[in-house]
């Protein structure tokens, strides 16, 4: 079976088509990434709604930071757990959104605080207290 396209005469007939199908696919692509709001978004709106992007990201982390120190402090003392989920809450804590520096300074101290109270070096009621003065700080935040 042969099918033989002579484009010698009116071959622009023939692209119209391809066009129009390309043209449809551009749209939905386009329609597809705008934004609700429509329009067309500038260099500072991209950067804009990827700091808010990268901000509930990292207060979504600390969060959960926060919620894995209070599970740890549910658990008898385990100095090498208590260690190793510290220094991991610590290091991630490090870096990021410098509008939430009060948030990850006190995730981080409460990491410090239950490290040395699952190694005998603080009571449960100071980490008790470090864990809920960071729950307290992130909740503010969403005031």
């Amino acid at each position: 079976m042969e099918i033989e396209i002579d484009l010698s005469e009116n071959w622009w007939t023939t692209l119209i088509p391809i066009g129009i199908v390309i043209l449809v696919v551009l749209a939905a692509i386009g329609a597809a990434v705008t934004p609700a709001e429509g329009g067309i978004l500038t260099p500072y709106e991209w950067q804009l709604r990827k700091a808010e992007k990268e901000y509930q990201q990292e207060l979504a982390e600390l969060r959960e930071s926060t919620e894995e120190l209070a599970a740890l402090l549910n658990r008898s003392p385990d100095p090498v757990r208590g260690g190793m989920i510290a220094d991991r809450i610590q290091s991630t804590a490090m870096n990021g959104q410098p509008v939430l520096e009060l948030q990850r300074q006190a995730v981080s101290s409460a990491a410090e605080i239950v490290k040395l109270w699952a190694m005998g070096g603080a009571t449960r009621e100071e980490a008790e207290t470090a864990v809920n003065d960071a729950i307290e700080v992130l909740r503010t935040i969403g005031e």
